[in-house]
């Protein structure tokens, strides 16, 4: 079996007042086979940058693991880290550039993260489209989570606000899409850099959430 045709996922972020939330589900599947239980699609890119990733496997990988190496590099020669606006439009340069060589990287990314500007999201699609939002959903279970989101969001949620909305998203996706399951990876990225939180950490919270739901 080919890693390049392994697929199916969903990723959400959301932008609160101090910074972003990322999360994912950790399924990769080939069609009806469940090839992963343990896909990573959560990336840091630089110390308050962060990719996540779903579509064809080895074309996330490849611009992963380019786009960090370029970005160490440019931090290097500017004595400084990119914004997120400045990684984004960079990704959907490269990624557009293909699409048109007609050898499209076939991958959605959302790249959130924290700079001078503040927090903020982009979803980047397989063309190099880029769009900025609030919140935003990729992959096969994007339409159940952003239901999810569309109900829940404010401009006003607090971090532990934004961090129960993300994984209320991502769980209803793993209920109803097949391609989203086998348990969840959580960051949150702020001013003093990425947090990554343990299953430990995150099974505590969804049974805040199991336990809320059933009052």
């Amino acid at each position: 079996m080919e890693l390049r045709n392994l697929k199916g996922t969903t990723t959400v972020g959301i932008v609160f007042k101090d910074g972003v939330v990322l999360a994912a589900d950790k399924r990769a599947s080939a069609g009806t086979f469940i090839a992963s239980k343990v896909a990573k699609k959560i990336h840091p890119i630089t110390r308050r940058i962060v990719f996540t990733i779903s579509g064809l496997v080895a074309d996330a990988q490849i611009l992963v693991r380019w786009m960090k190496n370029y970005m160490n590099r440019l931090t290097l020669r500017r004595g400084r880290e990119p914004t997120v606006r400045e990684v984004a439009n960079l990704v959907s340069v490269v990624m557009h550039d293909y699409f048109k060589s007609l050898l499209p990287f076939i991958t959605h990314l959302l790249i959130g993260g924290y700079d001078r500007r503040g927090p903020h999201i982009y979803f980047l699609d397989h063309a190099g489209g880029v769009q900025e939002d609030k919140y935003l959903a990729t992959g096969s279970g994007s339409p159940i989570a952003m239901g999810i989101l569309e109900s829940g969001y404010r401009d006003d949620l607090a971090e532990d606000e934004a961090i129960l909305l993300a994984l209320r998203a991502l769980s209803a996706a793993m209920k109803r899409d097949t391609a989203t399951g086998d348990g969840i990876d959580l960051v949150v990225i702020k001013k003093e850099g990425i947090k990554t939180f343990t299953p430990k950490e995150i099974d505590e919270l969804l049974k805040k959430i199991n336990s809320r739901s059933k009052k």
